[in-house]
C-alpha cells in the first residue's frame, strides 16, 4: 500500500511538472513582456523538465518493479502495447496537422511547442517503461556483480538528467567523457540475458516478433524528434537532450542483442529442447525408483540441490521426527550460532512456518534484526517439508541479495521440495514394512525393468551372426548391451558395465539406456557420442558411480568398425587373416568419472577393417574376473586363447565353449558378478 501511495505520487507531481513546462512555453511564446525573464525562463523549464523525466521514471521503477513475473513475453508485450499506443497519440497528432487547412494550425510556433509537449510526454512514457522492463529481465537470476553493474548504470542514467541544463555537441570531447560510462554499462547489461534459455521455440519467434516492433517504435518516435528538431522553432528539444539519446541508445541496443541471440538460439532449440527433454526423462524415472541407503542420505541431495538450483548462497535443513522432535540439523555456509540469532529474530518478528512457504525480500527491513545487521544475507525463503498435512521439517534458503529469488526459481524449488517430503515419508513408511517382503518386491520391478531395457533381437544383417549370454550375479545386474541400425549397412553395438550390483547397478543400467536411445540416432563419430554420453550421465548418476562401455559402429558395406572405448574391458578381435587374435586397447576413461567438461582429452577414436570369417568376442569384467578356489582370475589371455581355440565355430558354440571353460575353471556355475558376453562373425 505504502508503495502504492508513493507511485501515485510520483506520477501527480511528473504530471503537475508537465503542465507547469506547457505553462511556461505559452509565456515565453505569447507575452511580448514576460513576467519573468528569458534566461530565468529558460532555467526553471529545464527545472520543471529534468523533474518530469525524474518522476516518471521513479513512478514506473515502483510499478514495475512490484510485479513479480517470469513470462517474458508478457513484460515485452507491455512494452509494445505502451509503445503502440503513444505512437498512435502521435500520430494522431500529426495526421490532425497534415489534413488541416488552417495555415494558423500548421504554422504558429505556439501550436507546433504544444503538440511538440505532448509527444514529449507520451515519449517519456514509453521509455520509462521500457527502461524498468528491461531491468526486470536483465536482473533475472541476477548475481552479485550483476546487480552492481546495472544499479551503477541507473543511477549514472539518472544522473544524466541534469544535462538539461548544458548544450553537447556530438562531436565534443566533453559529450564522449560523460556518456562513455553510460555506453559502457549499458553494453554490459545487455548482454546479461539469460532469460533467453527458458523460452521455448514459439516464445523465442514471439519474442523475435515483439522485439523487432519494438525497435520500430522507438525509431518512429526518434524520426519524429528529428524531423521537429529540424523544422520547428521548439522551446524544448529531445534532440539535443542526452538523457533522453541515451534511453533510446539503451532500448535499442538491448533489442538488437536480444534479437542477434534469439536468432543464433533457434536453429538448435527445439533439438535442445527435445534432447533435454529424453535424458531429463530417465533421469526421472531413476530418482524415482533408485532407494537410498539411509534417510540422511536425502538430507544432503536435499539441502545441495536446493541451492544449486536456486543459486542460493546459504541454507539450512531441519528435519523432525513422527513426534514433532528435532530428528537432524544440516546447515551449509552458514554457522550453527548464526541460525540461532536469524531464528530469534524471525520468532520476535512472528514469522513462523506452519504448512505455507514464506519469502522475505530484505530481512533487514524489518524489525528486532540488530544481531544480524552484520551477516550478509538479506533475502530468505522459508519452505516446510509437509506429507499428508504433517510437518516433516524445514528448509530456510539465503542469497545475499534484496528480493534474490525469481518466480521461476521458487516454483522450481516448491515442487522439488514437495517431492523430497514425499520421498522422506514414503521411506519412513517402507522402513516399517516387513524388510523381505520389500526387498522381494523391489527385484521383482527391477527385473522386469531390465529385462524391457535389453534388447529382443540382436540380428543386423546375412553378413554378420550376432550371439549374447548374460547373467546377473543377482537377480538383477548392471550390464547392458544394445544394438542400433543407423542404415541397412551400417550398426552402432553397445556393451557397458554399471559400478556395483543389484537394483542399484540395474537402474543406472536404465539410466544408460535412456542417454544411448537418444544420443546413437544422431550418428555421431564414437568419440563425440562418449563426450555427451558422459555429460548426461554426470548430471545423472551419483558421486560415487561410474560406467565403462565400449561404442562399435560397424558398416558392413566397407567391412570397417569405428569404435571408442570408455574404460571398459578390450574387445578381442579375431583375424582369420593370420589366424591369430589382439585386443583392442585404447584411451578412454569411464563415464561420469570427469564431470569438468574436459572428458574429451580422456577419449579417442579408433578403426579397423575386417575379414571374411573374423570374430569380434565382447565382454564385461564379471567374466574375466572369475576366479577358482585359490583365488587366481581366469584372466584375459585365457579368454583370447579361448577365443583362438574357437574361432572357426558358430558365435553360440563360441559362447558356449567359453562360459563352460569359466565355469570350470571357477568350480561354479554362479558368477560372482554381472556377467556378459557377446560375439560377431563376419561373412
Amino acid at each position: 500500500m505504502i508503495l502504492k501511495n508513493l507511485r501515485n505520487l510520483y506520477f501527480i507531481l511528473a504530471f503537475v511538472s508537465w503542465v507547469l513546462i506547457l505553462v511556461d512555453d505559452i509565456t515565453v511564446i505569447r507575452l511580448t513582456s514576460p513576467i519573468i525573464p528569458l534566461y530565468f525562463s529558460g532555467i526553471l523549464i529545464n527545472v520543471l523538465l529534468s523533474t518530469f523525466f525524474l518522476f516518471t521514471f521513479l513512478g514506473f521503477k515502483i510499478e514495475i518493479g512490484s510485479k513479480r513475473t517470469g513470462h517474458f513475453n508478457d513484460l515485452l508485450w507491455q512494452v509494445f502495447i505502451t509503445g503502440a499506443i503513444t505512437v498512435l497519440i502521435s500520430l494522431t497528432i500529426k495526421s490532425a496537422g497534415l489534413f488541416s487547412h488552417n495555415s494558423m494550425f500548421l504554422n504558429d510556433p505556439l501550436i507546433s511547442n504544444i503538440l511538440y509537449h505532448v509527444n514529449i510526454g507520451i515519449i517519456t512514457i514509453f521509455l520509462a517503461n521500457g527502461f524498468y522492463v528491461w531491468k526486470k529481465m536483465i536482473l533475472y537470476q541476477k548475481t552479485k556483480r550483476t546487480d552492481v553493474v546495472w544499479h551503477l548504470f541507473e543511477y549514472l542514467v539518472l544522473i544524466s538528467i541534469v544535462s538539461n541544463f548544458f548544450f553537447f555537441d556530438i562531436s565534443d570531447p566533453y559529450f564522449l567523457l560523460f556518456t562513455s560510462p553510460l555506453t559502457i554499462l549499458g553494453l554490459i547489461s545487455a548482454f546479461n540475458l539469460k532469460w533467453v534459455a527458458f523460452l521455448t521455440y514459439k516464445q523465442k519467434w514471439r519474442s523475435i516478433l515483439l522485439l523487432s516492433l519494438i525497435v520500430i517504435i522507438s525509431l518512429s518516435f526518434l524520426e519524429r524528434i528529428y524531423e521537429h528538431h529540424i523544422t520547428s522553432n521548439l522551446v524544448i528539444d529531445l534532440a539535443d537532450n542526452v538523457f533522453i539519446q541515451a534511453i533510446f541508445g539503451f532500448m535499442l541496443m538491448n533489442c538488437i542483442v536480444a534479437l542477434l541471440v534469439l536468432l543464433f538460439n533457434l536453429p538448435t532449440s527445439s533439438v535442445f529442447e527435445q534432447k533435454f527433454g529424453e535424458v531429463m526423462l530417465f533421469q526421472k524415472l531413476h530418482q524415482s525408483l533408485q532407494v537410498g541407503e539411509k534417510e540422511e542420505d536425502m538430507y544432503e541431495l536435499l539441502i545441495s540441490s536446493s541451492m544449486t538450483t536456486v543459486m542460493a548462497d546459504a541454507a539450512w535443513l531441519e528435519i523432525r521426527d513422527n513426534k514433532g522432535g528435532l530428528k537432524a540439523f544440516q546447515n551449509s555456509n552458514i554457522d550453527e550460532f548464526d541460525v540461532f540469532e536469524i531464528k530469534k529474530a524471525l520468532r520476535k518478528n512472528q514469522v513462523n512456518i506452519s504448512s505455507e512457504p514464506q519469502y522475505i525480500k530484505d530481512i533487514l527491513s524489518y524489525p528486532h534484526t540488530e544481531k544480524i545487521k552484520h551477516l550478509d544475507y538479506k533475502s530468505f525463503l522459508l519452505i516446510p517439508l509437509t506429507s499428508n498435512n504433517q510437518l516433516i521439517g524445514t528448509l530456510v534458503l539465503l542469497k545475499n541479495l534484496n528480493d534474490g529469488f525469481d518466480k521461476e526459481m521458487v516454483d522450481i524449488i516448491f515442487t522439488f521440495v514437495s517431492q523430497a517430503s514425499i520421498s522422506i515419508k514414503n521411506f519412513r513408511l517402507m522402513s516399517d514394512a516387513i524388510q523381505t517382503e520389500r526387498y522381494q518386491e523391489e527385484l521383482k520391478i527391477a527385473k522386469d525393468v531390465q529385462q524391457s531395457l535389453l534388447p529382443s533381437s540382436l540380428y543386423l544383417n546375412n553378413t554378420v551372426q550376432l550371439s549374447v549370454y548374460s547373467k546377473g550375479a543377482k537377480e538383477v545386474g548392471g550390464d547392458y548391451y544394445d544394438v542400433f541400425e543407423l542404415s541397412p549397412t551400417r550398426f552402432a553395438i553397445v556393451i557397458g558395465d554399471v559400478s556395483g550390483h543389484g537394483t542399484s547397478a540395474a537402474f543406472n543400467m536404465a539410466q544408460m539406456k535412456g542417454v544411448f536411445q537418444s544420443l546413437v540416432s544422431l550418428d555421431l563419430p564414437a568419440d563425440e557420442f562418449m563426450v555427451l554420453a558422459n555429460n548426461a550421465l554426470g548430471r545423472c548418476l551419483e558421486k560415487k558411480n561410474f560406467i565403462t562401455l565400449s561404442l562399435f559402429i560397424l558398416n558392413t558395406e566397407t567391412q570397417t568398425i569405428e569404435y571408442a572405448r570408455a574404460g571398459h574391458c578390450p574387445a578381442i578381435h579375431y583375424n582369420s587373416l593370420t589366424n591369430s587374435c589382439e585386443f583392442l586397447d585404447g584411451k578412454g576413461l569411464g563415464l561420469g568419472l570427469s564431470r569438468n567438461n574436459t572428458y574429451d582429452k580422456y577419449i579417442n577414436k579408433y578403426e579397423l577393417s575386417y575379414s571374411p570369417d573374423d570374430v569380434l568376442i565382447l565382454y564385461t569384467d564379471g567374466l574375466v574376473e572369475a576366479h577358482n578356489p585359490s583365488r587366481d582370475e581366469y584372466g584375459y589371455e585365457r579368454l583370447k586363447q579361448m577365443g583362438l581355440e574357437t574361432a572357426k565355430d558358430q558365435p553360440k558354440q563360441i559362447i558356449d565353449s567359453i562360459i563352460e571353460h569359466v565355469q570350470h575353471f571357477s568350480g561354479s556355475t554362479q558368477f560372482e558378478d554381472d556377467c556378459t558376453l557377446l560375439v560377431l562373425k563376419f561373412s
